[in-house]
């Protein structure tokens, strides 16, 4: 049994899902013995560089050396200090690695070849439709395929002896919005047009042809334009783009190919390239390919578009029932009955416990995963919910069931602290619906929402103990007297309730820290005070009146109650050879007597105590 780790960047927030597709259709046909793991990603996207960061950990999560192979997509990052930091990883992993569309020292590459299509394309510009000058409109300046294409081009007008000064290369994107720019840089500042645009990508021409007519320019009677990877919008924009076609997931089949034939024991090229073909349509003078049934893709795309509200409308309804919960067990169980549902073949989540318990001292990692405080939240298993008693039964689990099987890992974080990961189970629905993002965003968020929320109330009670609570004791402090007890002693008195009352105090207390200190006068106070706590009647609280003074209420009393409440404190402190005296009192509703008459009476009553030892 082989395993190999897919490391993807996603596009934007898109799941690339071809590479993964063409890999497992020849697993799958060829039965061969194969586990995909893949560890997905969509780090480049976002301009918050702390959510990017959060997303990029995941490519932490594997321990690359315990697999057989590395195949990696690393054309969609775009921070540096993450690409070099993973490509050290997979180098150091010492496993066979291909990438895919990117060349990297030391790994085997696989893709087309980026400048033959380009020198194609520029050849035909320049000699059947006389094109002498161009505009190679790119993509960004450090992707290699964009380099590549880009090379291509400056290599082709040293051919035609032109100079990049009058033929110039530009950088941006691989956006719409890219070629939108461009096409208004040339017109708002009444630049020349070129005869021809060379785009290094579709996005990029459909942007420059929509601006242009925007402002009354015509393609291709004002100026040429092309593009390249045979996108939908290329295919059936008007003009239609003249474009380059790759079947990408041939070029995933064929990064597998690499590693079969590496573990085969054969001699293998570091270059490996699938076909790409140039397909020549309106937008560069040509005919159109009549390669696009017009009509059948009008169909695709409503169908697609009614497919879609649906989906967004389940994603919507499963984001409101979740942040309906009150509970974040109930918010995962919104998830686990939403995925029974969909009968996905198999969804876990991996989440940290400690989410559970916020706190406003609980700082999640920010690298790496934090694998004591994991455990398996959520199992479904083909429509049903299953358990997982830890995160090592799924991986038990998992090892059981390689075979042909795809494992797609996502991360969970907040910010760039992460909390977890989800994994799915042969997720073809991703080939279709590859916006998984913007289903376990929505998710994420509510969670984050809450667990800050949640923080927050934690961090104003502890504010509010800090002011109610004596910090030594940790029981309440007087000035809490007026704030909790006589509220409530004041609504009660009208219901007939009747309160307990019990003054405390400590026993010949200033001797005591006279000889043994007051470090040791502390403990005798934390003493009382829990062993006071310990034993208050259900709906009691315990006061620290003052210095080695405590009292304590508790609600339904009766002679009874007080009588047990005083054995219990005093003999235990006495155990523990600690001596205090106590009075006590119950309330009479029939009275207008007040909370602090009564504890003046309760007082009374523990002088009359601590009169009797003298």
């Amino acid at each position: 049994m082989k395993k190999i780790a897919l490391l993807t960047d996603g596009w934007r927030k898109y799941v690339v899902y071809a590479w993964t597709e063409g890999m497992m259709r020849k697993i799958k046909s060829d039965n061969l013995d194969i586990a995909l793991f893949q560890f997905n990603c969509f780090g480049n996207w976002s301009r918050d560089a702390e959510h990017n960061a959060g997303e990029y950990n995941i490519f932490r999560l594997p321990e690359l050396s315990d697999f057989d192979g590395i195949v990696i997509d690393a054309n969609n990052i775009l921070d540096h200090d993450v690409l070099s930091n993973l490509i050290r990883s997979v180098k150091e992993s010492g496993k066979p690695a291909v990438s895919i569309g990117h060349e990297f020292p030391g790994l085997y590459y696989v893709g087309i070849d980026n400048r033959k299509p380009i020198e194609e394309i520029m050849d035909h510009l320049y000699y059947v439709h006389n094109c002498r000058k161009f505009v190679f409109a790119g993509g960004p300046g450090d992707n290699f395929e964009n380099r590549q294409r880009a090379e291509s081009y400056l290599d082709c007008l040293q051919k035609y002896h032109l100079t990049e000064l009058n033929n110039p290369v530009l950088y941006g994107d691989y956006e719409f919005a890219t070629g939108v720019r461009y096409m208004e840089d040339y017109i708002k500042n009444h630049k020349e047009l070129p005869d021809a645009f060379v785009c290094a990508n579709d996005n990029i021409a459909t942007g420059i042809c929509r601006t242009a007519e925007l402002f009354g320019y015509h393609v291709p009677e004002d100026f040429l334009i092309t593009g390249f990877d045979n996108l939908e919008k290329a295919r059936n924009y008007l003009p239609q783009v003249t474009t380059v076609n790759m079947d990408r997931e041939l070029i995933g089949q064929t990064a597998l190919d690499v590693l079969l034939d590496i573990w085969n024991g054969g001699d293998v090229s570091y270059h490996r390239y699938t076909d790409a073909n140039v397909i020549y349509a309106e937008s560069c003078g040509c005919p159109n390919s009549g390669m696009v049934d017009y009509r059948n893709y009008l169909k695709n795309v409503i169908d697609s578009n009614c497919a879609k509200d649906l989906f967004d409308d389940e994603i919507a309804r499963l984001e409101r029932d979740i942040l309906k919960e009150t509970t974040m067990y109930d918010m995962f169980d919104v998830i686990k009955e939403f995925m029974c549902k969909k009968k996905v073949e198999g969804f876990f989540i991996i989440i940290d416990e400690r989410i559970f318990d916020p706190s406003m001292n609980t700082h999640f990692p920010t690298e790496g995963f934090s694998f004591p405080d994991y455990k398996v939240q959520l199992s479904v298993i083909n429509g049903k919910s299953v358990k997982f008693d830890s995160v090592f039964a799924l991986v038990d689990y998992i090892d059981e069931n390689l075979k042909g099987n795809h494992y797609f890992y996502s991360p969970i974080h907040f910010g760039n602290e992460t909390v977890g990961f989800t994994v799915h189970k042969n997720p073809v629905y991703l080939y279709e619906w590859s916006n998984l993002y913007e289903m376990q965003a929505g998710i994420i968020t509510a969670f984050n929402n809450f667990y800050h929320k949640k923080q927050l109330t934690v961090a104003m009670k502890q504010l509010e103990d800090l002011y109610n609570k004596d910090q030594l004791t940790g029981v309440y402090n007087r000035m809490a007297l007026s704030d909790l007890v006589e509220p409530k002693f004041n609504r009660e008195r009208a219901k007939g309730i009747v309160w307990g009352v019990a003054f405390i105090d400590a026993d010949n207390f200033k001797e005591l820290n006279d000889r043994y200190g007051h470090e040791y006068g502390d403990k005798v106070l934390k003493l009382i005070a829990k062993t006071m706590s310990k034993h208050i009647p259900e709906g009691g609280s315990v006061f620290r009146y003052g210095g080695d003074e405590f009292v304590a209420f508790f609600p339904n009393a009766t002679k009874g109650m007080l009588a047990s409440y005083r054995e219990k404190v005093v003999n235990e402190l006495l155990h523990n050879d600690t001596h205090i005296s106590m009075g006590s009192c119950l309330t009479n509703m029939n009275t207008t007597l007040t909370l602090s008459d009564y504890i003046s009476a309760a007082d009374g009553s523990m002088y009359l105590d601590k009169n009797d030892k003298a």
